[in-house]
């Protein structure tokens, strides 16, 4: 598996000297930049050899994706802007969690939500079929969302969506965090993209945790061997780099 973290582009030589195997960059931030600033950061990227493999955060919090006044041509707009930067950049998968776009308003039913959101998966997936790339819905946690709150939502949405680059994400963190059971991930047929970070504080994973160490053997035994990113905090990348950094590929290696 290969290990990295999602962090801004500012970091990316930081991460590559502490021996991340690549960077999680925020599609919004992405999306957000002037022409000149992202020609700034594609130069930046390539210059340092460094890979930016993943990208988070695939909406902007004010655009709206379950509500009524919802538009698809806005939402059209800000996939045709961001989506071809961060395939330039280099990444392979785009991450689609985005809480606060997807929450549902108290007015919409929820068969209504998540329909509109099935439309917005197979949107996002038209969008990044055209640029090589594709999607992964992120089930979140009730803190940050309320709709798509487990890996069987995500899963169930996924299927609605029924496009090819429309897939599927677990997220150690959420998981311990709603107490899903882990082997969810061997029930439902496989991920595209894995974020983790310890239930407590949602930190590195710098010491030993059952849920995490229970998490990785559902993944490794569902046969998944992809990219394996740290969302969480960190008040000392150095320090925290190396413990989390030989935890996790001996936690992969052995399991």
């Amino acid at each position: 598996m290969r290990i990295g973290v999602c962090a801004p582009l500012s970091r990316l030589e930081e991460a590559k000297a502490l021996g991340f195997d690549y960077l999680e960059v925020n599609v919004t931030d992405i999306g957000r930049m002037s022409d000149e600033e992202f020609a700034d950061a594609a130069a930046a990227v390539r210059a340092s050899g460094f890979p930016v493999l993943r990208a988070n955060c695939l909406f902007p919090g004010e655009i709206t994706l379950t509500a009524e006044d919802s538009a698809a041509d806005v939402i059209d707009r800000w996939l045709q802007r961001a989506l071809p930067r961060v395939k330039a950049l280099g990444a392979e998968i785009v991450v689609f969690g985005s809480g606060a776009s997807r929450r549902r308003p108290d007015s919409v039913p929820y068969a209504v939500a998540l329909r509109r959101l099935a439309r917005v998966a197979r949107q996002v997936g038209e969008v990044c079929r055209a640029n090589g790339l594709r999607a992964a819905i992120e089930p979140l946690n009730p803190g940050e969302t309320n709709m798509i709150l487990s890996l069987a939502e995500g899963a169930c949405l996924a299927a609605m969506a029924d496009h090819p680059c429309v897939g599927l994400l677990a997220d150690a963190y959420h998981i311990a965090l709603t107490g899903e059971p882990a082997d969810d991930l061997l029930r439902l047929g496989g991920v595209w993209h894995v974020h983790v970070a310890l239930k407590d504080g949602r930190r590195w994973p710098v010491e030993e945790d059952a849920d995490l160490r229970a998490f990785l053997r559902a993944l490794l035994a569902s046969g998944y061997d992809g990219c394996v990113s740290i969302e969480g905090r960190s008040d000392d990348w150095s320090s925290d780099a190396a413990k989390a950094l030989p935890l996790l590929r001996a936690w992969t290696e052995r399991l």
